[in-house]
């Protein structure tokens, strides 16, 4: 089968959908496939990722029938949303929900999110003018922080030691006991701190700071900062997505059958992943090094760097099939892969 021919049958596998969602499904294939295509994959590569065309076709045509079933549910079902203040009693405000998707977004505040036995919630604003809100919609608890911080002004170091308070972010942790289908944070300015957690999905991103993860089990995990640094460590998901503009991508001893790693102008550091998995890493600006503590065996390795030196440790690494594919590329940087 070649890839014009997947194309086809996956449209024909696709008509019981309305013409519109069909023709966006189309497209969309045949864009990422052009895409990849230009990035070095090969036509037989393609075809195994993405597998038999009916398969395919099955997944989309479930998730179009779970959709329009949640659309008739929300029409048959007026409800109001109440925003309530989070106080002392949040836990045992909620203890009678069900809830299985937790979103917080932030405005300035650093947020921890921590495993523990049973709920629990801490906050401090050192100017007193921060404040958390939440609401409770379809089983997804929503936490909302905001904050209304004035321009501090220094006229001498004596006046800094009295206001520097003033300068401090809030503080947000909370203890989270149960597995989440999905975990959102979306924070403007401040440090996302996520340790020990279970869920399906994890989507965490940070305008302005840095996210730091360990410990953490699912299927799919995207992390994005503008201006911060991305750390993972000791995870397992099957997916992992990073990207960040201004800062340094860590991964150490996270599993996945998948990676994609990406930084505009910061350096990629990965250690102890899945030997065998498809990987790209590329850092625009900086250098990429990587360790394995196990050669791959069904692994194409790609090292390239445009400006900077290559070393890979294991360029004569034979490889009993190649099932998958790892490309580890600097445009301005070096690359580094060692074996230990």
């Amino acid at each position: 089968m070649s890839l014009n021919e997947f194309i086809t049958e996956l449209d024909q596998e696709l008509n019981v959908l309305p013409e519109r969602r069909r023709r966006e499904i189309i497209i969309d294939f045949e864009a990422q496939i052009e895409k990849a295509i230009e990035l070095g994959d090969t036509e037989e590569y393609l075809l195994k990722i993405l597998g038999d065309p009916r398969k395919v076709a099955e997944k989309f045509i479930a998730e179009e029938i779970v959709e329009e079933e949640r659309e008739q549910e929300q029409q048959s079902k007026v409800t109001e949303t109440v925003i309530h203040p989070v106080t002392g009693d949040f836990a045992s405000e909620l203890k009678d929900y069900n809830i299985n998707q937790l979103v917080i977004k932030g405005e300035m505040v650093d947020i921890k999110i921590e495993k523990g036995k049973k709920l629990g919630i801490k906050f401090l604003s050192y100017t007193h003018k921060g404040k958390l809100e939440y609401k409770v919609e379809n089983n997804q608890l929503t936490i909302y922080h905001s904050s209304s911080k004035d321009e501090v002004k220094f006229n001498n170091i004596i006046d800094f030691m009295k206001k520097r308070k003033h300068l401090k972010k809030d503080e947000f942790v909370i203890i989270w006991p149960e597995k989440l289908d999905m975990l959102t944070v979306s924070n403007k300015n401040g440090k996302v701190i996520i340790s020990d957690i279970e869920a399906e999905e994890f989507k965490m991103k940070t305008n302005e700071g840095a996210i730091e993860a360990a410990g953490l089990t699912g299927n799919y995990g995207e992390f994005q900062s503008s201006m911060g640094a991305l750390k993972v460590e000791s995870s397992d998901f099957k997916n992992l997505y990073m990207e960040t503009e201004m800062g340094r991508i860590t991964a150490g001893g996270v599993k996945a059958e998948r990676y994609n790693l990406v930084t505009e102008l910061g350096k990629i550091s990965l250690d102890n992943l899945t030997p065998d998995s498809d990987l790209k890493a590329l850092s625009k600006m900086g250098s990429v090094s990587v360790n394995y503590r196990t050669a791959p065996e069904n692994t194409k390795i790609v090292a390239r760097a445009n400006v900077g030196k290559v070393k890979n440790a294991l360029e004569q690494n034979k490889i009993t099939e190649q099932l998958y594919r790892a490309e580890y590329m600097s445009e301005m940087g070096s690359v580094k892969i060692t074996l230990s």
